[in-house]
């Protein structure tokens, strides 16, 4: 935590530093929310120019760029003005590195009262929802607004590891691959395009599929892959295909509510079928580096936020054999994902 030659930060003070972290994502939410990137896009400028073009506060857009410099979002010239650096560029909203909606979800009113609850979540072993009598997903799905950045923030964050994916498993031997909760087609897309006899079906609820078959013909693979609109837990899934891809969906959920996700997985597929959970694994024992913090974060999050868990090997394979399954390999995707190719198969 120190650079060479330098003494030796004191203990409270590296305490200190994360206990106001909570100042970051807050100061990037607020750049993603004003579109700040999105106004420097075309070079830089000066903070009372940025002011006019997003209608801030000059003194106060200042004091907020001055925090982006500090966290190398920005850089400032002798001439005053702020322009973006390449990390800064992943919050324009227009470019295919861009997590913009990412960070207006996590900094987001709904998120953070729920982190504001962490103290009776692990108290009671409840989520925020759960302890306020509401339905996790109610909110987000009466709101149009919030229930498209959700949408598009899952979209940025599976693009950024649908490749590593869809090189990390072997899929050559399948001919039909079903995406549950596959949203507007990312996973599927990379998988079919990297395996051209492979053919897809993205199942989602219609508002989770919309937009799939704009980015499918995008990419050239809507003639290879078909569209379904239903519910996971209670429509019956397309049948009869060779896999059945679930990312980033158990991990939303209570075991009991995983089990009935992956039931209908079961009862959908035949014999030879397989199921890949594509998720975080939990070592068995943590340490300190950054893979292992983020997946122990998460799993605080998903605690409060929705009431799922992030998972070990040993609680995947134990949900896998209550429905049906045997755990055959974990396969970790290549860097820099941290996630993993869960693989079960018919029991």
């Amino acid at each position: 935590m120190t650079g060479q030659g330098q003494p030796p930060i004191p203990l409270p003070f590296q305490l200190s530093r994360m206990i106001t972290s909570y100042w970051v994502p807050q100061s990037i939410h607020a750049a993603a929310e004003l579109g700040i990137a999105d106004a420097l896009a075309g070079g830089p400028k000066r903070s009372d120019e940025i002011a006019r073009a997003i209608d801030a506060n000059p003194d106060a857009l200042h004091r907020l760029l001055r925090a982006l410099v500090a966290l190398e979002l920005c850089a400032v010239g002798d001439d005053g003005a702020f322009a973006l650096t390449p990390l800064g560029a992943c919050l324009r909203s227009d470019t295919s590195d861009s997590v913009r909606a990412w960070a207006l979800l996590l900094g987001s009113e709904q998120h953070w009262r729920s982190w504001g609850r962490l103290v009776d979540c692990i108290r009671t072993g409840r989520s925020v929802p759960e302890l306020e009598g509401r339905d996790t997903w109610v909110e987000p799905s009466n709101d149009p607004g919030a229930s498209t950045n959700f949408n598009q923030s899952m979209v940025q964050l599976t693009r950024h590891i649908a490749g590593a994916v869809a090189v990390s498993y072997d899929f050559s031997a399948f001919r039909t691959i079903v995406d549950v909760g596959g949203g507007n087609g990312t996973l599927v897309g990379a998988i079919l395009a990297a395996n051209p006899g492979l053919r897809g079906i993205v199942f989602d609820l219609p508002s989770g599929v919309e937009g799939a078959r704009r980015h499918l013909e995008a990419a050239g693979l809507a003639g290879r892959c078909e569209i379904a609109a239903g519910d996971f837990f209670v429509a019956p899934l397309p049948s009869g295909a060779d896999v059945y891809v679930v990312k980033s969906v158990i991990h939303d959920w209570d075991d009991e509510r995983s089990r009935a996700i992956l039931t209908n997985c079961r009862r959908a597929m035949p014999a030879h079928g397989r199921l890949l959970l594509i998720e975080p694994v939990v070592p068995a024992k943590v340490d300190g580096s950054a893979a292992h913090r983020m997946m122990v974060m998460s799993d605080l999050n998903m605690l409060a936020v929705s009431g799922g868990r992030e998972r070990t090997e040993a609680e995947f394979r134990a949900l896998l054999t209550s429905t049906g399954f045997r755990l055959a390999a974990v396969v970790p995707a290549r860097a820099p994902s941290n996630f993993s190719v869960i693989e079960g198969v018919p029991a």
